[in-house]
């Protein structure tokens, strides 16, 4: 990434900013000169971070954007039904549409499967609550992208395929699913080019790509 494609120092909010893609996400951040806030229900903050303790099950005040460049939602789904409603569905929503009103960008770190969620019955619920966020965020007018990793390794960040459709499967590592997401929520040419659009990631050889590239040969989401 170009530091005309970095994020700067910009201001960003990291839900689930502990957890183990979302540390990433905020390393990035960090080393690119941003400032960061690490929000979750037990934060943890790395050196450099401030912390806000926050439940999407609750709610997400409309005004809590103000001042932020961006956010990222990168959050562990409830392993119930209704928990994963209620967060990552109705809190997406929430998010989305105080990003709308603050102007902050969004990039949305979700899953594949999400048309296919018959395919894994163990966690259908779960997957189908994911679906609902994702079209929260598409008709919210908030100006979004959408992440949507494969299987998740611990592996280092490295070359990845990009596609849409969700028509395949496969693995990719959390550290490329943190690049990916950090470029996409910059100010330079690769973030323009990933505004709407939704996406799948995976693991394909050694070299991260040129992500304004990769995102540019993506289409946007219908309707936007």
């Amino acid at each position: 990434m170009t530091v005309r494609d970095s994020v700067g120092d910009g201001r960003y909010l990291v839900l689930g900013g502990s957890g183990r893609t979302g540390s990433l996400v905020t390393s990035l951040l960090l080393e690119q000169g941003a400032r960061v806030t690490v929000a979750g229900r037990r934060p943890r903050g790395a050196a450099g971070t401030d912390t806000a303790v926050l439940d999407l099950a609750a709610g997400f005040d409309a005004g809590m954007l103000d001042g932020y460049d961006g956010v990222v939602i990168s959050v562990e789904p409830p392993t119930d039904e209704r928990g994963a409603e209620a967060v990552m569905h109705r809190g997406v929503a929430a998010v989305g549409e105080a990003a709308a009103r603050s102007g902050a960008r969004v990039v949305l770190v979700s899953q594949i499967y999400i048309t296919r969620a018959a395919e894994h019955p163990e966690m259908s619920g779960i997957i189908t609550a994911r679906g609902r966020g994702e079209e929260a965020l598409r008709v919210s007018g908030a100006a979004y992208t959408i992440v949507r990793p494969a299987w998740l390794t611990a592996g280092p960040a490295a070359g990845v395929r990009l596609e849409q459709g969700d028509a395949g499967d496969g693995r990719t590592s959390r550290a490329s699913v943190a690049a990916a997401v950090v470029a996409a929520l910059g100010s330079g040419s690769a973030s323009a080019d990933a505004v709407g659009k939704t996406f799948e990631i995976y693991d394909a050889g050694d070299v991260l790509p040129d992500w304004s590239a990769e995102f540019a040969a993506l289409a946007r989401d219908s309707g936007v």
